[in-house]
């Protein structure tokens, strides 16, 4: 019921086909295609009833088993291949009727196309109540280069001119997914009316299954998810959310030879050339416009949305939530998001929550994403420490590398200190004038990369701030000593500390040398203590986060496909 009116669903479904016998019963993944499309029907609260129209016992018999009505068989003059499907409407609707049930809006659903989820039915009944339409249908946006060729059978081009494929203007193709009319429009000699609305889905959403090849192809949709990672990585940004990125679609590959790929900006070259390497395909967008994006994710129509940014704001969040894929937020902690309210979403986070946090969210150091240098190795615990390392992120905004070369020139014995640094940052030329006056040398090590698991595996003490690197330590089972960059890794450190595999010692502007190089100093004096610390933090980082997510993020989809999201059981 929508607004007081009465709405139907009608799904043709015939027995006989030219190309694949009893096509609309054929098992796709654990059940007969027609139940594909039922089971969305059923999801969708706005339908009153949903009426299967057959010519054939065998295909009533499974519509029932799958919770439509089927009060009538069709006659056999509208069994065959016809031009048009509405004759056959109009049949279902005279019959239904006859019978005493009158509907004020008629929902079309063609069984050959499985994909459509209920939340499109129900915005293409919004749309065709409160946009004053005769009719709404859906279709698939194309904004290839598309020609028709001329009675002279010379091609005209249907595109303005060459550019990319954003800059197209689009052209829309009917689906069948979803057609919404008014009863009325089924009296009228046209097919749809005069005033038509259209809804855009995605290219999974309208596939449409012809023939045996479009039925493998429709299995393989089924079987394998279609995963977006949206993320960014380079000199500016660090590669820590690229790398993030990798480990988790490394993880879904294994567990569901998901099908993946990356969106990435062309502002950001180093992340780019890192993901192609490792074999994923990536869409590059040539701008960071909102449309932009939206476009590259409706065009390859993601079962699952993975956003590893920095930040990710409301607006975005709000135009994915109309969607229908299942949007997936990997961040540090809930402040990164604008807001956590009203879309359906999966967050993972590595740390706990002590506020109440919204369904869907995973949190924890169990759910730290670490690349595979991180996980499964020996650490030795040396009772006569040799080597100090000092990193603190790719940028280090604050300068805290050169607080920490300065304040361990107070240490005692034969230590070794190493600085390592990323591409941005932004001390390098001061950093390098200090070290040429100390007594004690810090080498600078840039661009440590791949080998920076070597490194921390090799230290007997990390000082650092407050990022993924806590995390990485810990799973290494090298002990840390931790200076904040700023408020919020304050805050974050404040409550990781309390796990007991890093030393805390505040925000770094606000602690001063000789604090560091004492707190330094005590733990290599330390080894029992820096054992205890070593085997909290691999009993605290496992190196399975990524496992972990993989599988939250699975489980959710399929929750999300297999419970109804309206009054479908009852019906």
């Amino acid at each position: 019921m929508k607004n007081g009116l009465r709405v139907v669903c009608v799904v043709p479904a015939r027995g006989g086909s030219d190309t694949v016998p009893y096509l609309n019963i054929k098992r796709l993944g654990d059940r007969p295609l027609l139940a594909h499309t039922l089971e969305a029907a059923q999801g969708a609260p706005t339908l009153d009833r949903i009426v299967v129209s057959t010519d054939d016992p065998r295909v009533a018999e499974v519509a029932r088993a799958h919770g439509a009505d089927v009060p009538f068989l069709r006659p056999s003059d509208l069994a065959a291949d016809i031009p048009s499907l509405k004759p056959v409407i109009v049949h279902a609707v005279q019959q239904l009727e006859k019978d005493g049930d009158h509907p004020d809006i008629v929902v079309v659903l063609q069984a050959t196309t499985p994909f459509r989820e209920a939340f499109a039915i129900e915005e293409a009944v919004e749309r065709l109540v409160a946009g004053g339409y005769e009719t709404v249908f859906s279709v698939t946006e194309d904004r290839t280069l598309n020609w028709r060729s001329r009675s002279d059978g010379a091609l005209v081009p249907l595109f303005a001119r060459e550019g990319r494929r954003e800059e197209q203007e689009p052209v829309y193709k009917e689906n069948g997914a979803v057609v919404v009319m008014w009863r009325r429009v089924l009296d009228l000699p046209t097919r749809f009316g005069d005033k038509i609305g259209y809804l855009v889905l995605d290219k999974r959403a309208g596939f449409t299954v012809y023939d045996l090849e479009d039925f493998w192809m429709a299995e393989r949709l089924l079987r394998q998810p279609r995963v977006l990672f949206r993320v960014d990585g380079g000199t500016a940004l660090g590669m820590g959310h690229v790398y993030r990125s990798l480990a988790i679609a490394g993880a879904l590959r294994t567990l569901s030879r998901a099908d993946v790929a990356f969106l990435m900006s062309a502002d950001h070259a180093e992340g780019l050339v890192t993901v192609s390497r490792h074999g994923y395909p990536v869409r590059v967008m040539g701008d960071g416009k909102l449309e932009t994006a939206l476009e590259h994710i409706r065009d390859f129509s993601p079962a699952i949305l993975i956003n590893d940014l920095p930040a990710l704001d409301s607006g975005y969040l709000r135009a994915l939530s109309h969607l229908g894929t299942t949007t997936v937020n990997l961040v540090d902690t809930l402040d990164d998001l604008e807001t956590t309210e009203h879309y359906a979403q999966v967050i993972v986070s590595v740390m706990h929550q002590e506020r109440e946090t919204p369904e869907g969210f995973y949190g924890g150091p169990a759910y730290a994403i670490l690349r595979e240098q991180f996980r499964g190795r020996a650490k030795e615990i040396r009772d006569e420490p040799r080597l100090v390392l000092l990193s603190f992120g790719g940028s280090d905004p604050q300068g805290l590398t050169l607080k920490a070369a300065r304040a361990l020139q107070r240490l005692s014995g034969p230590i070794e200190v190493l600085a390592v640094a990323g591409p941005a940052f932004s001390s390098r030329t001061q950093f390098e004038a200090l070290v040429s006056g100390l007594p004690r040398p810090v080498k600078l090590i840039n661009e440590a990369g791949g080998h920076i698991s070597e490194l921390m595996l090799e230290a007997d003490v990390v000082v650092g701030s407050g990022g993924m690197s806590v995390y990485e330590i810990a799973a290494l089972g090298t002990p840390g000593i931790v200076l904040a960059q700023n408020a919020r890794e304050e805050r974050r450190m404040r409550e990781f500390a309390r796990h007991g595999t890093v030393e805390y010692l505040g925000l770094g502007t606000e602690v001063d040398e000789d604090e560091i190089a004492s707190a330094v100093q005590r733990l290599l004096a330390e080894p029992a203590r820096r054992r205890e610390m070593s085997r909290r933090g691999r009993t605290l980082v496992d190196g399975l986060g990524a496992s972990r997510a993989a599988e939250a993020v699975l489980e959710r989809r399929k929750r999300r496909r297999d419970v109804p999201q309206g009054r479908g059981a009852s019906r």
